[in-house]
């Protein structure tokens, strides 16, 4: 009678599947309640708000203020921009077509490293399988969102008194 006996490597492999399979069903926390977030990736956020997605993809790196002080901008090879000193930076004036298009494009320097900013219209697109035109409401939104992260300009400094 011959051994139908199984190689050592395919029982080990398959106890890894079934160990694998059980923990990432374990994982799985049947009685939440449904948020806004995609089933498929806990980082994506299917909601359109500016603040919403501005807390999901961005805030880790650039801060909840948009100042970049956090301890992922840290790590970065390039440091994230300071979002809060945009309109500041450009005479006053929020650069929101700029925004848009960083989002849209990148900043148009190499990745290097880690920590780059990403280009976010084809992510967001890709993540949602949504079509360009919603993916420009997002873009949008996310522009608008950035600006209320704006600080005031500086108060005008009083003129010291004309000589008589």
């Amino acid at each position: 009678m011959a051994s139908t006996r199984i190689p050592t490597k395919y029982a080990i492999s398959f106890l890894f599947f079934i160990f694998l399979a059980g923990y990432a069903a374990s994982a799985v926390h049947w009685d939440n309640p449904v948020n806004k977030t995609s089933p498929f990736f806990p980082f994506i956020t299917t909601s359109t708000s500016g603040q919403e997605m501005y807390d999901v993809y961005c805030s880790s790196c650039h801060g909840k203020d948009g100042r970049a002080k956090t301890q992922a901008a840290r790590l970065c090879t390039v440091p994230p921009a300071d979002l809060s000193v945009l309109a500041l930076n450009n005479h006053g004036i929020y650069p929101a077509t700029r925004v848009a298009e960083v989002l849209r494009n990148g900043t148009g320097k190499t990745p290097t490293g880690q920590g780059y900013m990403p280009v976010w219209q084809p992510l967001l697109q890709s993540m949602n399988s949504e079509t360009l035109e919603v993916t420009e409401v997002r873009i949008r939104n996310l522009t608008d969102y950035v600006k209320t992260l704006q600080v005031p300009p500086p108060a005008p400094r009083p003129r010291p008194p004309m000589p008589i």
